[in-house]
């Protein structure tokens, strides 16, 4: 009985660790339509996209992106003085899982329209 409860603490605080990985990227502006999740958002709403890769592999996902756990779920956005929570609507494929996208609404918050990326913010699933 020790060691079941011992795995099943284990694998839960694994699987806690995955979703809640920091991680240090760019941040980008994203224009929100019907997303993965299935909510229709605008850019005057303050919304997050996530990599695929992070969408896909979070705990519990299934083949059925609206009933993906991430959905309910929002992104923790920092860089200098700056941090907005944004909830996730939808994934962006990418080469890289590093990168953040939120919508105009929200990216203002951290710069201009026109300089198109923020780099180095620091991000996390919350």
């Amino acid at each position: 009985m020790f060691k079941f409860a011992l795995f099943v603490l284990l694998v839960a605080v694994s699987t806690t660790s995955t979703a809640a990985q920091a991680r240090v990227g760019d941040l980008f502006n994203f224009i929100p339509s019907l997303g993965a999740c299935g909510f229709t958002n605008t850019s005057q709403q303050i919304v997050a996209s996530v990599p695929s890769a992070v969408f896909s592999s979070y705990p519990g996902a299934g083949t059925n992106p609206n009933k993906n756990p991430i959905c309910h779920h929002s992104v923790q956005i920092e860089s200098g003085q700056t941090t907005l929570t944004a909830p996730i609507v939808d994934f962006y494929t990418a080469a890289t899982d590093s990168n953040v996208g939120l919508s105009a609404a929200g990216f203002v918050k951290f710069a201009d329209l026109d300089d198109g990326v923020v780099r180095n913010v620091s991000w996390v699933v919350v």
